[in-house]
């Protein structure tokens, strides 16, 4: 019976560490900060389930300009046409003269057919000339080419190269605006920049007008009888905006 004490104090000893369990520290709450970064990286990923949680977590004092950006790249991505502009409208009625959700906004109307809406979207976008947005300026010069604009349509595109030089969006539409002007030779110069990386016009959304500006080329320095400068004007039709 004298090992009874022993016995006893270690029972205790060993309920006592059954019974204990080590307790996680309290995950601590993101920060306005660090959401914002983490829903873009969700956004540049191609998560678009994680991206939309974080967005419904974010709370209405954290829901800034920021927010309303990456919340109008999610609805680009993933919404319907609709539903996109429902974000954009509740975003620019917080933020009206935000060029990003201006652009944006032009996009979505664009690939409904409001062109007339769409480019006064784009000319609110470029802020009186002062937006550094180069994509702002190449959506307004197809968008004034589409309204036969064409004295907007070559300010927009001036613009825009002043920026930086044009993606191939940005070459095509300067494409389409020289033949417009019969301007052959720039012409010329222009589809050899696009044709020399033909490989990324071949897998672009924009392949169609391409196809179509290069014709245009084609005829216009092989038979002047299947060339129009009016016909120009078409080959937006085959791209969404």
């Amino acid at each position: 019976m004298r090992h009874l004490p022993l016995l006893l104090s270690c029972s205790v000893l060993i309920c006592s560490a059954c019974s204990y369990q080590p307790v996680p520290p309290a995950r601590q709450a993101l920060s306005h900060v660090e959401r914002l970064a983490l829903i873009q990286t969700h956004l540049l990923l191609g998560q678009w389930s994680q991206a939309k949680t974080q967005l419904e977590l974010t709370p209405e004092s954290g829901r800034q300009l920021e927010y309303w950006r990456l919340k109008s790249l999610y609805a680009l991505s993933v919404e319907n046409s609709i539903s996109a502009m429902v974000v954009h409208k509740e975003g620019l009625l917080h933020f009206s003269e935000d060029d990003f959700l201006l652009n944006n906004y032009g996009v979505l109307l664009g690939q409904v057919g409001a062109w007339q809406d769409a480019c006064e979207a784009f000319r609110k976008a470029s802020n009186k000339g002062l937006s550094i947005r180069q994509s702002v300026w190449i959506n307004l010069a197809r968008c004034a080419i589409r309204q036969y604009d064409v004295n907007l349509a070559t300010v927009a595109i001036k613009e825009a190269k002043e920026i930086a030089d044009l993606p191939l969006l940005g070459l095509m539409t300067e494409l389409n605006l020289v033949l417009i002007q019969d301007n052959l030779t720039t012409a010329r110069l222009i589809l050899k920049n696009i044709q020399a990386d033909k490989k990324i016009a071949r897998h672009s959304v924009h392949f169609e007008e391409y196809n179509c500006l290069s014709r245009q080329v084609n005829a216009r320095e092989t038979d002047l009888t299947l060339y129009s400068s009016a016909s120009a004007f078409s080959c937006l039709n085959s791209s969404r905006y």
